[in-house]
């Protein structure tokens, strides 16, 4: 029957993978590493042995060895496929990065190009320019509408002190001009400083003369010599 049909499909044994592989080859070194764990176990037990029984054990010894270099061979040979088969695994999932990252950024660079489409750099700085005058001129109505109605608004420094004064008369019963005269600075006084010294008027004793200080004035002859 399997002649005229052939094999359903869902029979088929499915192919190994690489991760299978190195799977299988990870579980043969592991069966080595514990061959050679036993050889080593089988030579130290004939390195503890007396001379006597060495030398009778002696063959076995020698292929114990033969037979450890051939499992290590067999470990390197292994070791070295599962290197291939990593270093082959990552760059077969590593292209499938790369192929995932080739259609994001196609994928982007369409949408890019689709919305830049009707966004030019002109037309934004356009925009900017339109928006920054449009701002200022809110600002200036903002201004205009916030400025004071029916009142007037310009007014000089004589009214402002005719305003105070009045304010000072009508609520606090102070004179009209003393407000005005607490606006200005005080007068320098022009009255002399007392010092409590009087200095004494010029006199004369006897036949010389002295000065405001009571000493004696000199002559203009004094002076001059």
């Amino acid at each position: 029957m399997n002649r005229l049909f052939g094999n359903s499909k869902s029979n088929a044994v499915p192919r190994p993978t690489l991760n299978d592989t190195a799977a299988t080859i990870d579980s043969r070194v592991e069966t080595i590493n514990k061959q050679i764990a036993a050889v080593d176990q089988e030579l130290q037990a004939y390195s503890r042995l007396p001379p006597a029984r060495k030398a009778s054990q002696k063959s076995r010894a020698v292929a114990l060895l033969s037979k450890k270099k051939m499992y290590e061979k067999q470990r390197m040979n292994l070791e070295g496929q599962a290197s291939n088969i990593g270093a082959t695994a990552f760059a077969v999932s590593n292209i499938e990065t790369q192929k995932q990252m080739y259609n994001g950024l196609r994928d982007a660079k369409t949408q890019l190009a689709k919305g830049y489409k009707d966004l030019k750099i002109d037309k934004v700085e356009a925009l900017m320019d339109d928006l920054d005058d449009q701002l200022l001129d809110q600002e200036d109505m903002n201004e205009m509408f916030s400025r004071p109605i029916g009142q007037d608004t310009c007014m000089t420094d004589a009214d402002l002190e005719n305003e105070l004064a009045n304010l000072a008369e009508s609520e606090y019963g102070m004179d009209s001009n003393a407000m005005y005269n607490d606006l200005h600075a005080p007068s320098v006084p022009v009255q002399p400083i007392d010092t409590g010294f009087t200095p004494a008027p010029p006199t004369a004793t006897g036949s010389v003369a002295v000065d405001e200080f009571g000493l004696p004035k000199l002559s203009a002859t004094g002076m001059k010599s």
